[in-house]
């Protein structure tokens, strides 16, 4: 086994890649980072402005392939005797490829559901068979973020089991994995959603449309949070729980929510400490040790960031919605039925942070309301009295120590922006987020501020005394990912 391997992997599947000339044990298929980690070896890219970097705390990975660059390394999945070395952030540029030889694919439904996790499965359980659905899911897997669990869920229990059940579809239903929505366009009396499937454009004609669209970590603001070693959350569950894969001998749990992964922890015996106010990571090339800010020293080869979960507002904000602050982060305002605007459905993590099984009545409840739409048979009062045991998750806003932090080695975004650089234009005098992007390309990189626009706000709200609810907050632009845009718009 390798130094951080928690499992046996399949011996038939033992390959050896090349990382920067060095031979390294890995198992086919298996994801770059994972290998790399598994081995020991956390660094691997570096930013803009030549600071190392790991593959678990901010965007893609660009790596050289066997000669070829811009390649996601995050995304890599090895074959035997791939070589592969670092290459700088500068020198990438993420773009979902499109092969334009090939024809279109369409498809027209009743429902198209962009998000299958809890509540993307709870909308297709409730209308599968009744209505014609396509379930729309970037990821390569069903269930979201309660795939990645180990331990059981309130609610449903063992969560790969649950997940199991739920994905017993009916006629009707058609699931596209690992397919990227690229946003929701009015087309007369249907929406369109475009979307990509390896180099295959795929256009879905829906009459309704759910955004199911999850939640995403929230980047918790310390010096070096960039550093290789550290780890979010959900990045940490994944090598642990899918790849059988250690983070580190012994790691550092930080953020508000710290029993969000030391269960997951203990169950596979992994060493953790607990520290509630980090301050600074160091290490040569990895993490190697975290400091407080009462200045205690953590011997540690590992941080893993539990700061809570925000909502991911790209896909509410790109087809119109409109956004309040509420529980400590923005949440869509939505009718009586869960809608943003007439024909556009929102549920689960989406609307709020809340239990894997709130999501999934959520789910149901939103169902229900479609099908009552339609025509059909739907007691959406079942799930309405359901969904009053559970309260939205509040996280605490905090309160960043901004004279204490040497901001220019804390990235407020994974895209070369740090702390220091948007602090200086807001001290400045200038409070509006529009302007603050053009001026420091806050929220304008890979993600299109889904991780680094909220820390942006609370840091305008801290130095401004604005409270959050009254900023101003940039909407996403179509398309949700890079792309030609005369793929969208139709081939010329």
């Amino acid at each position: 086994m390798r130094p951080l391997d928690l499992t046996e992997k399949d011996p038939s599947k033992k390959i050896t890649i090349y990382f920067e000339g060095r031979p390294y044990e890995a198992y086919e298929g298996e994801k770059l980072p994972v290998a790399m980690l598994a081995s020991g070896v956390y660094w691997l890219t570096t930013s803009t402005e030549g600071r190392h970097r790991g593959a678990f705390t901010f965007g893609p990975v660009p790596v050289t392939v066997n000669g070829v660059k811009n390649v996601d390394g995050r995304k890599l999945k090895l074959k035997n005797g791939l070589r592969i070395e670092r290459q700088r952030y500068d020198e990438f540029q993420e773009q979902v490829e499109i092969d334009e030889g090939k024809p279109v694919i369409r498809y027209v439904v009743d429902v198209a559901v962009i998000g299958a996790g809890p509540a993307g499965l709870g909308v297709v359980e409730e209308i599968g068979g009744k209505l014609t659905v396509a379930l729309i899911e970037e990821k390569g897997w069903l269930g979201g973020d309660m795939w990645l669990k180990g331990v059981d869920q309130e609610g449903f229990g063992n969560p790969r089991r649950a997940i199991e059940r739920l994905s017993s579809f009916p006629d009707g239903v058609r699931v596209f994995l690992g397919t990227t929505a690229l946003g929701v366009f009015d087309k007369g009396e249907y929406f369109l959603v475009p979307a990509v499937k390896e180099d295959q454009l795929i256009e879905f004609m829906a009459k309704r449309v759910v955004l199911a669209t999850g939640a995403v970590d929230s980047i918790m603001l310390f010096e070096n949070n960039d550093y290789p070693g550290v780890f979010r959350r959900s990045d940490a569950l994944e090598v642990i729980n899918v790849w059988g894969v250690a983070p580190g001998r012994k790691v550092a749990v930080v953020g508000a929510f710290p029993e969000e992964i030391t269960q997951e922890l203990d169950r596979w015996g992994i060493e953790y400490v607990v520290v509630p106010n980090p301050k600074r990571v160091e290490g040569n090339d990895r993490v190697e040790r975290l400091i407080d800010g009462n200045g205690n020293v953590y011997e540690v080869d590992a941080v893993i960031v539990a700061d809570g979960r925000i909502p991911d507002i790209n896909p509410v904000t790109q087809v119109g919605g409109r956004l309040h602050f509420r529980h400590g982060y923005y949440i869509p305002i939505l009718d009586a039925e869960h809608r943003i605007r007439k024909g556009i459905y929102v549920a689960g993590s989406a609307v709020s942070i809340k239990p894997h099984y709130a999501n999934f009545l959520e789910g149901k409840l939103v169902g229900a309301y479609i099908l009552r739409e339609f025509g059909l048979e739907a007691e959406p009062c079942l799930y309405e009295e359901k969904l009053k045991e559970y309260e939205p998750v509040a996280r605490p806003i905090p309160k960043l120590p901004l004279d204490g932090f040497n901001g220019e080695d804390v990235q407020i975004c994974g895209c070369g922006v740090t702390l220091g650089k948007v602090d200086e234009v807001v001290k400045s005098g200038i409070t509006d987020l529009q302007i603050i992007k053009r001026l420091t390309h806050l929220a304008m990189g890979f993600c299109q501020g889904r991780f680094c626009l909220f820390n942006g706000a609370l840091l305008v709200s801290q130095r401004s005394g604005t409270p959050m609810g009254e900023l101003d907050i940039p909407v996403a632009r179509p398309p949700l990912k890079n792309v030609k845009m005369k793929v969208v718009a139709g081939r010329e």
